[in-house]
């Protein structure tokens, strides 16, 4: 009787440690494919030949954390891997893409973009109003759990762009 209930419990303990590992590669495979931000920008910035010389920070600088607190209030303890490149001469122009860890984040690293935008808006109407078109024009978008801010003349091309590496893996 004894060996018998030791047996039990075994198998059903192993299955347990296999319903768990199964869950753990679902989500895995949910996620999409493994893209890095920076080649994303290095792309997205090429396809538009109007945007003047820009700054480019990155997760991989020193002070990663907090340039990215520019850019965003989200919590940086959700984000994978970012880029961001904007005009040197403080002008609208800037691009980012951000990696979440996990793409529930995507709707309010979202909604953190548009709020830069806004914060930028109303800045640009203080100082250089000519500006704020372009930040009117502001596209946000996703795929899965990469979010790209695109501010640009031909923001539709960047746009198209970012789309394409989803399309390519």
């Amino acid at each position: 009787m004894m060996k018998h209930l030791k047996k039990t419990l075994c198998l059903i303990l192993a299955a347990l440690v296999l319903a768990g590992t199964a869950g753990c590669t679902e989500g895995r495979e949910e996620e999409g494919p493994d893209l890095d931000p920076t080649e994303m920008i290095r792309a997205m910035a090429e396809v538009d030949t109007t945007l003047p010389e820009m700054v480019t920070k990155s997760s991989g600088d020193a002070e990663a954390k907090d340039n990215f607190f520019y850019l965003s209030d989200l919590s940086y303890g959700k984000v994978e891997a970012y880029c961001y490149t904007y005009a040197d001469a403080g002008t609208a122009e800037e691009m980012a893409v951000v990696k979440l860890k996990d793409k529930s984040d995507a709707a309010a690293m979202m909604e953190s973009l548009h709020q830069h935008v806004k914060t930028r808006q109303g800045t640009f109407e203080e100082y250089d109003p000519e500006q704020v078109p372009l930040t009117e024009s502001a596209v946000v978008i996703r795929e899965g759990r990469y979010v790209a801010l695109i501010v640009s003349k031909k923001n539709g091309l960047a746009q198209n762009e970012f789309k394409k590496f989803f399309q390519e893996n």
